[in-house]
């Protein structure tokens, strides 16, 4: 199989993408994109990404992403982005991630996250965050939780914040902490907690702790404490 309409990929440009169908890249694999100039890609469309098989991501890398007009993310899927290695994530930039359906994110893991620069967390919102299976969270540091907008936290589930590593956790503030939903809490333990700037725990409320299980208070100390607004004791229990 192969590009139709394109007989040299190696010299390919990014004029001849855009002169083709979106159906000449049904038939791409993995090598045919890994044989085109990264250059190439600014030609690429979400209809032509769309139409490729799953399987041809393969041939992605940092270069070939980070040359694509953020709007052809919009063709992205799952399936799509479980075939691409990891370092194709290098590439991502937040407008890419922001232009991705939401879906798209079921296909990510823990090494394309980690693999991704910080910055690009800075695309990411609810819904991407609530399609993201929760083990991908393994590969989130405290540089991404610190760019991402705190609105994204609305989709946190328990078992992505149990996933995360602790350190992640740094990078918390009192906006991300109010913008989870009180079941992500859930999902929290001691070394979570103590790995939290205290100030974040001004975005604390009381359903919130009473979600949370009673070991996670286990990293809590005095400045945090003295950081949460008083109602939020109102969640306390003789457990915690």
């Amino acid at each position: 199989m192969a590009i139709v309409g394109l007989a040299n990929l190696a010299d390919a440009t990014a004029a001849d993408i855009a002169a083709l169908p979106p159906n000449a890249f049904a038939g791409a694999t993995a090598d045919d994109l890994a044989s085109m100039p990264a250059e190439a890609m600014q030609g690429m469309g979400p209809d032509m990404l769309a139409a490729m098989p799953p399987d041809a991501m393969g041939g992605m890398d940092a270069d070939m992403m980070a040359a694509m007009p953020p709007y052809a993310m919009g063709g992205m899927d799952a399936d799509m982005m479980a075939a691409m290695p990891p370092t194709a994530m290098e590439g991502m930039g937040p407008d890419m991630m922001a232009a991705m359906p939401p879906d798209a994110m079921g296909g990510m893991d823990a090494d394309m996250m980690a693999a991704m620069p910080p910055y690009a967390m800075g695309g990411m919102d609810a819904d991407t965050m609530a399609a993201m299976p929760p083990e991908a969270m393994e590969g989130m540091n405290a540089d991404m939780m610190a760019a991402m907008p705190p609105t994204a936290m609305e989709g946190m589930s328990p078992d992505m914040m149990a996933a995360m590593p602790p350190d992640a956790m740094a990078s918390m503030s009192p906006d991300m902490m109010a913008a989870m939903p009180p079941t992500a809490m859930e999902g929290m333990g001691p070394d979570m907690m103590a790995a939290m700037p205290p100030y974040a725990m001004g975005g604390m409320d009381a359903d919130m702790m009473a979600a949370m299980p009673p070991d996670a208070m286990g990293g809590m100390g005095p400045d945090m404490m003295a950081a949460m607004p008083p109602d939020a004791m109102g969640g306390m229990d003789a457990d915690m």
